[in-house]
């Protein structure tokens, strides 16, 4: 587990640093928001490739050896994008490359953590675990570039977090060939062709497109949040920093701390709760033109929303047979990161149109869409196949 929590660490760690650097991206190629939004379309196709092959991956070479070449894959991505600021198209490839891993690594470490006793529990961790590697990166990177050092050096950090990411993954997963079967497996299991029963399961995809909404609207608020507050609420870039920080700490105390009361609740009831509540928070952000509003409500919709991931994980523990787990999740994970990269993309050309305020009400319409399709996802109590 502590493997991957620290793979799940740097993951938070390189996205949430994404908000914080666009305004330094954008300066240094001199583009507008549809362009580096190109950066969300690279990845946005990662997501895709990992979604497509992780499963096969997995089941060809094995999941700690899958886990392993995505480390690896990993860290080529971060050196291309430590190494230079003069090319964006070979940043937007650096993107990519990271992208293909991240969701990999997503899939894979959903799929084992799936596997344990209390998932909802240990999901949890792992994905606060997540969200404070992305409360933590901000404040890195715009101490950084506020100080005079080129925005691309930040990514240094990556690569220095991918050596012990990879030895650690190395001495617990190098020797695992597959997950842990259940006892019962073969009675309630999937003997088939495993891909085909994935991606005509109805679970899967609601799930999918659950996440998918859910991921967009995460990341479109902690990556354009920055520059929402330097626009519209005229903050400063320390400031707005803080904002995305504060929001991504929402995020991880909430996954952390908020399961016990979610189970109490029940999952299913639990998220439409929150979503509500997420609705509210989000309009007072959008309509109250003051930034301390603003700070606090986002921070406050970070709390809201930061189980909805690991409650679709569980309930995707629950729906689907465990035989299925690694494509399910792969595809579950893949597809759903692709939302962050898709929706920000969408932000990013409307703002160039309209200007950075589609922000706050492009997150509620996501934030609605979740709901109606939480409600499409079946009960939990009996497998769909």
């Amino acid at each position: 587990m502590a493997s991957a929590f620290f793979t799940l660490f740097l993951a938070g760690w390189n996205g949430g640093s994404t908000g914080a650097l666009l305004p330094h991206i954008e300066a240094n190629y001199r583009i507008n928001y549809a362009r580096v939004s190109v950066l969300f379309v690279s990845t946005f196709v990662g997501y895709i490739v990992a979604a497509a092959g992780a499963g096969t991956l997995s089941r060809r070479v094995g999941y700690g050896h899958a886990m392993l070449i995505s480390i690896i894959v990993e860290l080529a991505g971060n050196i291309i994008n430590s190494s230079q600021q003069v090319n964006f198209a070979l940043m937007c490839f650096g993107f990519f490359v990271v992208g293909t891993a991240f969701a990999t690594q997503l899939g894979l470490c959903n799929a084992y953590f799936a596997t344990l006793n209390k998932p909802l529990m240990w999901t949890g961790i792992l994905h606060g675990i997540y969200g404070l590697g992305s409360f933590a990166s901000p404040q890195v990177a715009t101490a950084m570039v506020s100080r005079g050092v080129p925005y691309h050096f930040f990514y240094t950090t990556n690569v220095a977090l991918n050596i012990p990411v990879f030895a650690l993954a190395w001495f617990a997963f190098r020797n695992l060939q597959a997950l842990p079967q259940q006892p019962n497996e073969g009675a309630d299991g999937f003997s088939g062709n495993v891909l085909r029963a994935t991606l005509t399961s109805r679970a899967v995809w609601t799930l999918a497109i659950f996440l998918m909404l859910y991921v967009g609207a995460e990341e479109s608020l902690g990556g354009w949040i920055v520059s929402y507050v330097l626009e519209v609420r005229k903050g400063s870039p320390e400031g707005a920093s803080w904002v995305a920080s504060s929001f991504y700490l929402g995020v991880a105390l909430g996954r952390i701390f908020l399961p016990p009361l979610s189970m109490f609740m029940g999952e299913r009831r639990a998220v439409l709760i929150y979503i509500v509540f997420a609705i509210g928070l989000e309009c007072v952000a959008w309509f109250v033109p003051v930034l301390a509003s603003t700070a606090v409500c986002t921070a406050l919709v970070g709390v809201a929303i930061s189980t909805f991931y690991t409650a679709a994980i569980t309930t995707g523990g629950k729906l689907v047979p465990r035989s299925m787990h690694a494509d399910a999740f792969a595809l579950m994970s893949s597809i759903g990161q692709s939302g962050s990269a898709f929706w920000p993309l969408i932000i990013g050309i409307m703002s160039t149109k309209k200007g950075i305020w589609v922000v706050e009400p492009t997150v509620v319409a996501l934030l609605g869409a979740q709901g109606i399709c939480w409600l499409l996802v079946p009960k939990v109590g009996r497998r769909v196949e």
